[in-house]
């Protein structure tokens, strides 16, 4: 098997995050389009998982959405395991970029 290319594993990482990777694209980039959804497929071959890609109608902007999403977990104990790891991610994430409390002077 060929080593997966930048997109497939950023694809992969965002699936075991969020079970679903998501980009706006323009209508007449129809290389990208395929290119995300090219990758998307190749994200679920190398994770073992089931998966399903999606593109909207182009909205008024000429914009649509492409969408790599979990149609099927390979088991209940993976998605419980990820679901956990997503919430200490977001958790993190949250504390980052929290204000630092306020001290009155």
């Amino acid at each position: 098997m060929a080593e997966p290319d930048e997109l497939t594993l950023a694809i992969a990482r965002q699936l075991e995050i969020d079970s679903q990777y998501v980009e706006h694209i323009e209508e007449w980039d129809t290389e990208h389009i395929a290119e995300v959804r090219s990758a998307g497929r190749k994200a679920g071959r190398l994770l073992g998982w089931k998966i399903r890609t999606i593109q909207t109608q182009p909205n008024d902007e000429g914009r649509l959405v492409v969408a790599v999403i979990v149609h099927e977990w390979p088991d209940e104990e993976m998605r419980g395991r990820l679901e956990e790891r997503a919430r200490l991610l977001m958790d993190r994430l949250f504390d980052e970029i929290k204000p630092p409390k306020h001290r009155p002077d």
